[in-house]
């Protein structure tokens, strides 16, 4: 019963008894007025009588803490919804059973290859892309794009997202999102811009710098790279060898909490026979960067002079020579280069296949790739050309692009190469190729202002391998998740 119901009933049974008291002085007033003690009694009597009823009254009405100690009753004793455990368990193993799969598209990839890596099994995804312009770059597959998707159990995809990764300045990243809603699918895009969390990792040499950095952990695309990073030294006698021991710092891309792609390496450091050899990427103006010491000099050639795998110079570059099939005297305008059949023929350097034939009497199978409006670079008598090479793809500097043979007018294995530059040939080896030795002043201030904290970071792994050799077979090196460094 609430607080004004319970002081209505008392007052009402104290107004009725006031009633009857009433009644029974008035039939007694007369004799009560006689006497002065009567008259006494009578004052006091009513004087008491109304703090009584007060006191009653106020004792009849719950106090705070009363109050307070029925309502925490209540919720006490009121049931509790108890939640199904076999639904929990369910949620739990439906979340738990979600993969996120991450693939780069490859030349000639078709969108069931692209499913199969990222293991979706999913026609009615794969309807819905093909009807979507924002889809585009998977319908129509487009080289150098990562893709990744959350995966259910059964393999069908939840999200699947295209990363579309400018190119120019001027433009941003964006990435397409598909998302399944029950039966049907939704699809956007936003632009993004990646959280970039450094890595670095460090090891001893033993039977290569990038099978070794591999041991280690350090990811293949990154591993395969290391070598460029020398490529002046290597290509001056630099041998990283067996006892070598190397430090790298690389870039790790994350978009939303998720691991996307490995980034650029920041930082290589090797020591060869107590030398210790520093390379830094830095932005020199060019589309990818590229390799610099600290000087601001460049470690990096623009063309690989030599673009074949184990190979020795067989027949140089000459104004007149006799052909070793024909007998006839003519200009040899190219450099060949001899090599076991089947060895790997590279890119000199980024461009654009321009050419892909065959010529019986002549290069065989032969590649041209344009690499800007003047220089242009040619391969001969391959024993094949690498799948995906067709006129228009971009390739990239030391890029498989074929393999060694003999076709064509040949009497061995071998690469036919030349450099033509504004369509005349060149000598390969001699000429003074135009590249980018050095920074100019402005890059190279960039340039030590975000070495200076990567330069800290190998000084110390260096430390850690000196206090502790390291073995290849130890995980050395340390993954780090600490955001990179502001560049002042």
């Amino acid at each position: 019963m609430s607080a004004p119901s319970i002081l209505a009933k008392n007052l009402r049974t104290v107004g009725q008894g006031l009633c009857l008291v009433a009644r029974g002085c008035a039939r007694s007033w007369d004799r009560v007025a006689k006497s002065p003690y009567r008259r006494l009694v009578l004052g006091i009597t009513f004087g008491i009588l109304p703090a009584s009823v007060a006191i009653a009254t106020y004792s009849a009405y719950p106090s705070d803490d009363e109050q307070m100690a029925r309502s925490l009753q209540t919720e006490i004793v009121a049931p509790l919804p108890i939640p199904s455990i076999a639904d929990q368990i369910t949620v739990v193993t439906t979340h738990s059973a979600v993969t996120t799969h991450t693939t780069m598209i490859r030349v000639n990839d078709t969108l069931g290859a692209i499913f199969s890596r990222l293991n979706i099994e999913d026609a009615a995804l794969q309807r819905f892309i093909r009807g979507q312009t924002l889809a585009q770059p998977l319908s129509t597959p487009r080289d150098g794009v990562y893709v990744q998707a959350k995966v259910t159990a059964d393999k069908k995809a939840q999200t699947l997202k295209i990363f579309l990764e400018s190119r120019s300045a001027n433009q941003k990243n964006s990435v397409v999102t598909i998302s399944r809603r029950g039966e049907r699918f939704v699809i956007n895009s936003a632009p993004f811009v990646y959280e970039t969390q450094q890595a670095m990792s460090a090891g001893l040499v033993d039977k290569s710098l990038i099978e070794s950095a591999k041991a280690v952990g350090v990811p293949s695309e990154i591993a395969e790279k290391m070598p460029l990073a020398f490529e002046r030294a290597i290509n001056n006698g630099l041998d990283i060898s067996k006892g070598d021991d190397f430090r790298v710092i690389y870039e790790r891309q994350f978009l939303e909490g998720d691991f996307v792609r490995n980034g650029k390496i920041l930082a290589v450091s090797v020591t060869h026979q107590g030398k210790t050899y520093e390379s830094f990427w830095a932005d020199d103006g060019t589309r990818n960067g590229g390799f610099y010491s600290l000087d601001g000099t460049s470690n990096r050639t623009t063309f690989i002079r030599v673009p074949v795998e184990g190979a020795r110079v067989t027949s140089s570059f000459m104004p007149m020579r006799r052909h070793p099939v024909t007998g006839v005297l003519r200009p040899h305008q190219g450099t060949d280069f001899g090599a076991p059949r089947g060895n790997k023929i590279f890119a000199a350097a980024d461009g654009v296949i321009s050419r892909r034939s065959f010529d019986k009497r002549g290069f065989g199978n032969y590649l041209m790739i344009k690499h800007d409006d003047s220089r242009t670079t040619l391969y001969g008598h391959m024993s094949r050309i690498a799948d995906g090479m067709k006129v228009g793809v971009p390739v990239k500097r030391g890029q498989v692009i074929g393999y060694v043979g003999a076709t064509g007018l040949a009497t061995g294995p071998h690469l036919h190469y030349e450099l033509r530059v504004n369509n005349r040939q060149v000598n390969p080896l001699k000429t003074s190729i135009p590249d980018k030795e050095h920074l100019t002043n402005e890059e190279k201030h960039k340039l030590l202002a975000s070495a200076r904290p990567l330069t800290a970071r190998l000084a110390m792994l260096n430390r850690i391998q000196s206090v502790k050799p390291l073995t290849p077979r130890e995980a050395v090196a340390k993954e780090e998740s600490t955001p990179e460094q502001p560049r002042s």
